[in-house]
Parts: structure tokens; C-alpha cells; sequence
């Protein structure tokens, strides 16, 4: 059996043992595409949910445009751009803080249960998010912990539209999707009913969990809770994606690290990812929107260098690069369908990124 087809037989046994019913694999090494293959249900062309990838592919890179035409600073307070959440609780909370998740904001909060049902989907139900995360309590104090956090990376989707004065979704198609050729990376925003609009088409999408407050299997529809009751749209989730797409996103990040690419400057990218550079007082994994391989019972594995980056999203997608020894790995599922108990991916994942390393990249 080549290294491949053990890989293949892996994922493949991976679906019959009920770890997830989809999934698209793809491992490049020096940049080129050395497997890239459906599983389950899965087709070539499947769009899934990517849930928090949400965080680097959109938001993250938005802002990074926004610092290199210095429309916004890192070290900026977010009152500037949010009066609103002008409290003395968050008066020293930055973006930097926001983006390295050490904002003292706690992870997440079922927002989505507390907005009224006739404001569910639409502008006044994303409004009164907003305007609860800014009322919200910090659970630390500012840059002393790192708390992985939906609600820094929602202010900060909240942000970008308050400055550039468009969507999160328009700003995405316009500034990432088109120049990048992402045919199929997009935000699905819901209809004036709150409702999946007309024109999506569910059995290009790979389906999520039948979810319990909307009493349906949720196809071409966000998974996230938070983010469906805010219209769809958010800076922590929101996009959907293939396989394709994401090889090519990743492929751009690191051509523009090196000074290939001018679609964002090498210094800016670096910026975000300041390998040497202590970011909070806990020494925590997170750069600026990206995250590292922590050095125990990591989801990457074992293999990668502390020079890597990364993101895991809730509905069983993850991406991994390393930047050192030029490989990477995108694994799409849909783990949580058809319920969001299933969590056989956190002991698989590791262990098929280690296999992939020894079988396919240490050659």
C-alpha cells in the first residue's frame, strides 16, 4: 500500500466508524497539491461551513489591510471605533488585544436565546449583540490571560464595517474572494424573514446539525447560533468554503510572507505573527488571529514547528501551515451532523495530521 492510499483507507474508516459523514483532505508540501480527496458524502466541489476559519480568512485579513493603508492601529483602543463599549472596564482593551484573544472578554455567550423572535436574523437582532457584548463584563483583567473569544472577533467584525462603511460580507467578496479567484468563499446572509434566501441551492452544501432551536438539519445555513441571529454575517463566523478555495487563500498568505504575492505586504503579515514576541503574560498559542501548535495534546499533532500557524472551526474544519518546513493540511468535515455530541474528531485529528506528516511530508 503507497503512503497515499494508507491515508485514504484512514479517512475512509474514519466515515464507516461514524467520525464524521463528510470530509475533504488536502496536503500540499514546497507548495504543491500532493493529495486532495473527497470522503463520505463529500464531492470535489462540496461547500462546507468553516465556522471559526472565519477568524483568519475574513476578519483577520481585513484588518490586516485596514493597518497596511493605516486606517486602524493595532494598539488603537476599541473605543475609537466603538464608542458604545466606552466603559472604564474597556478602556485599555486594543485590537491587538482582541485579535490575540487576551481581552479579558469571556468566550461566548448564547446571545441568540435572549433576542426576541420577530428580531432574529435581522439588523435589530445583530444590534442588540453588539450592544450586550459591549455591556459585558471582562472576566480578567486585560492582557494577563488568553480566552479563546467569539465576542472579541464579533466586535471586531463590527469594527471593520463602522470604519469602511460596508458590509462584512460585500467588504469580503470585494477585498478577498475576487482578487484571490475564491469562487466559491462567501457569507450567506439571510433573507428579510431570517430565512436561508431562495437562490442557495442546500445540496451544494455539506449539511451541519439538526439544531434544535430551529427544528431543522441546517444545509447552506450557518451553523453558529450567534451569527444566524446577527443576519448570517460576523467577524467570528459566517463563511463557507472548499477545499480549493482555502488551498488557494493559504497558498497567497504565505507567497505575500515572502514577499511573492503584493496582495498584502510581507511586513504587514509579519506583524501578525510575531513568533518571538510575547503577547500576553500566560505565554498563551495565539498570535494575531492565527494560532500555533501548543507543545502538548496539540490538534495539529506533534509534527509541526513552533513556526506554524493555524484554526480550528467548531463544525470539524481545521487548517495547519507550516512555515518552516513549507507544508501544510486543510481538513474540512462536517462533524457535528446530525448532532453537535459527537466529538470522535478530537482524537482523530491529531492523530491522521501525524500520519500525514510520517507518511506523506518527513520523506
Amino acid at each position: 500500500m503507497t503512503n497515499s492510499a494508507q491515508i485514504i483507507q484512514t479517512m475512509n474508516d474514519a466515515v464507516d466508524r461514524g467520525i464524521f459523514p463528510s470530509a475533504q483532505l488536502l496536503v500540499a508540501k514546497k507548495r504543491k497539491i500532493i493529495l486532495d480527496e473527497p470522503f463520505g458524502n463529500a464531492l470535489p466541489e462540496t461547500i462546507f461551513d468553516i465556522a471559526s476559519l472565519t477568524k483568519p480568512i475574513s476578519t483577520t485579513t481585513l484588518i490586516m489591510q485596514l493597518v497596511a493603508a493605516d486606517k486602524i492601529r493595532l494598539d488603537d483602543s476599541i473605543t475609537l471605533y466603538l464608542p458604545q463599549c466606552f466603559h472604564d472596564s474597556k478602556k485599555n482593551v486594543t485590537l491587538r488585544h482582541l485579535l490575540s484573544h487576551s481581552s479579558g472578554l469571556p468566550s461566548w455567550q448564547p446571545y441568540y436565546q435572549i433576542i426576541p423572535t420577530d428580531d432574529i436574523g435581522k439588523p435589530a437582532g445583530k444590534l442588540q449583540i453588539i450592544e450586550a457584548i459591549c455591556n459585558e463584563p471582562l472576566t480578567y483583567h486585560v492582557g494577563y490571560q488568553s480566552i479563546y473569544s467569539d465576542l472579541g472577533f464579533i466586535l471586531l467584525g463590527e469594527m471593520i464595517e463602522h470604519i469602511t462603511r460596508e458590509t462584512l460580507d460585500s467588504l469580503f467578496a470585494k477585498q478577498i474572494a475576487k482578487p484571490l479567484g475564491l469562487q466559491n468563499t462567501f457569507y450567506i446572509r439571510l433573507n428579510k424573514e431570517g430565512k436561508r434566501p431562495a437562490d442557495i441551492k442546500p445540496e451544494n452544501f455539506a449539511p451541519t446539525e439538526h439544531c434544535p432551536w430551529r427544528n431543522r438539519v441546517l444545509q447552506g445555513e450557518v451553523h453558529d447560533q450567534n451569527c444566524s441571529a446577527m443576519g448570517g454575517v460576523a467577524g467570528h463566523a459566517g463563511l463557507f468554503s472548499t477545499m480549493a478555495d482555502i488551498h488557494k487563500f493559504i497558498l497567497t498568505i504565505t507567497n505575500c510572507l515572502n514577499g511573492k504575492d503584493p496582495f498584502i505586504s510581507s511586513d504587514t503579515v509579519e506583524r501578525f505573527l510575531p513568533f518571538h514576541y510575547k503577547l500576553t503574560e500566560c505565554n498563551s498559542t495565539w498570535l494575531l488571529g492565527w494560532d500555533r501548535p501548543d507543545h502538548i495534546n496539540s490538534q495539529a499533532g506533534s509534527h509541526f514547528s513552533q513556526k506554524s500557524i493555524g484554526h480550528l472551526g467548531y463544525t470539524g474544519c481545521s487548517m495547519w501551515m507550516d512555515l518552516e518546513k513549507d507544508f501544510w493540511i486543510i481538513l474540512l468535515t462536517n462533524r457535528i451532523h446530525p448532532t453537535i455530541t459527537n466529538e470522535k474528531i478530537k482524537s482523530f485529528r491529531p492523530m491522521i495530521y501525524n500520519m500525514i506528516y510520517e507518511e506523506m511530508i518527513a520523506l
